[in-house]
């Protein structure tokens, strides 16, 4: 019976290995990382997803840093005599940009790939740390790690929590109560809720 319970639970968190979303946040955990997973192909497997998804927000970042700092996108024609417009020049330096973006793509593999092979490289942190508190200690080393750790480890286990609160405020906001403001709904929850 025993050994049947086993196989049955070892079955049920092999298929949840394959979630994107869970592996991910178990290799963003330092408690877990990579000893969270049976199978060592699938830690290989997200590891490889997570530094897909870190490259992604290098990405990100370095797009929305060359946008707002491309002179190019602002400037008008320059027609003053004795010189070339803008928009005859500008093809050598799309041309110049368009070298550049390609490098760096290459290069938020590379640093994408050092940043999460740095952080796995680094021993677990002991079971009954938070892993949130570690994360904003090092967010300055793994600053793109640490945007994916923010958003994948604050994901609530269960929806419990948000169906209670609209369970209360249903009984909160009845048919003799139903000409409350909504900002005092909002403070009759909120008090309710943080007794």
């Amino acid at each position: 019976m025993a050994e049947g319970l086993k196989k049955q639970l070892r079955d049920k968190l092999y298929n949840l290995q394959a979630m994107s979303v869970m592996s991910l946040a178990t290799l963003l955990d330092p408690r877990f990382k990579k000893i969270g997973f049976f199978s060592p192909n699938k830690a290989q497997e997200a590891e490889r997803r997570l530094t897909a998804e870190c490259a992604a927000v290098i990405r990100h970042r370095a797009s929305s840093s060359f946008s707002s700092s491309d002179p190019s996108s602002s400037t008008q024609p320059d027609t003053s005599e004795g010189s070339q417009p803008v928009e005859q020049g500008d093809k050598l330096w799309r041309r110049l940009d368009h070298t550049v973006m390609q490098s760096r793509t290459q290069s938020e593999s590379a640093d994408a790939t050092v940043e999460v092979h740095t952080y796995l490289g680094e021993p677990n942190t002991s079971r009954k740390s938070n892993p949130l508190d570690y994360w904003e200690q090092h967010k300055h080393i793994y600053p793109n790690l640490y945007k994916l750790a923010i958003t994948l480890l604050c994901t609530p286990a269960s929806s419990v929590p948000c169906e209670r609160v609209f369970s209360k405020a249903g009984e909160i906001l009845s048919k003799k109560r139903n000409r409350l403001k909504s900002k005092s709904l909002e403070m009759l929850i909120f008090l309710n809720k943080n007794e």
